[in-house]
């Protein structure tokens, strides 16, 4: 499983501190994370309009005294266009923790930044409270489906199963909305991608693509239509910020 971060920062050396608490932290745990860098709030915002999307965004802030930071600013565009997940700052002076947490910050954090309020915060970010969830109505009751843990989706008689990372398949009760409608929140949210009209993967468990067919980490092969397989390529590629080799 790979957590993404953005870390968005003018300062370099700033940047270059957070990117290596977080490879720290995620390497003592075993685990991966991806990290993309920013060096302004422009680039940042610019490539959440391209489809970007992050599981913790870690902002500078910084500034004359009297005016919103710009990175601020940013975190409240992001917040706007819907983007939930955690927040952070790390700024020089606490002059504008008050507004920070106003944009739902999980964390403010105090330059030089050390590496134990870092995985503090990450420990609380990668928590199953602050990622993206769907409420399910199934036969047996509600079940609340972390987007992490939904490996692919697939629609079959208006059913919807959600094929988890765990090898557990949940199915939704009876369907009369669209299947593209029922999976709009998923869509919405960046990580998962339609290889066909009646299946979505995540693109954190695809680990191959070939003519015709997707490949995710439990072996389930998908189909993937010619006219799809464009589209597919490009969301790798961004998930994994660069080419994806398939």
């Amino acid at each position: 499983m790979i957590f993404h971060i953005a870390v968005c920062a003018g300062d370099p050396a700033l940047r270059a501190v957070l990117r290596r608490h977080c490879e720290d932290y995620f390497a003592r745990r075993a685990t991966g994370c991806a990290v993309a860098c920013f060096d302004s709030p422009e680039a940042l915002l610019e490539q959440d309009a391209a489809g970007g999307r992050y599981e913790l965004y870690l902002i500078e802030l910084t500034g004359p005294a009297g005016c919103l930071p710009a990175g601020l600013s940013a975190a409240m565009e992001l917040r706007q266009r819907g983007r939930r997940a955690p927040l952070a700052f790390a700024a020089r002076s606490p002059a504008w923790a008050y507004y920070a947490y106003r944009a739902d910050a999980l964390q403010y954090l105090l330059c030089p930044v050390r590496y134990e309020p870092m995985a503090a915060l990450l420990d609380r970010a990668v928590q199953p409270e602050y990622a993206p969830a769907l409420v399910l109505p199934t036969a047996s009751g509600l079940r609340v489906l972390p987007f992490a843990q939904i490996e692919y989706v697939e629609c079959t008689q208006h059913v919807v199963h959600f094929h988890l990372t765990t090898g557990e398949a949940v199915a939704s009760l009876s369907q009369r909305a669209p299947f593209l409608q029922l999976a709009a929140p998923l869509l919405a949210d960046g990580r998962f991608v339609q290889t066909h009209r009646s299946y979505l993967v995540n693109l954190a468990e695809v680990r191959s693509l070939t003519p015709g067919e997707v490949q995710t980490a439990t072996g389930a092969r998908l189909p993937l239509p010619h006219g799809r397989e464009a589209a597919v390529r490009q969301a790798l590629a961004l998930w994994y910020g660069g080419t994806f080799g398939g």
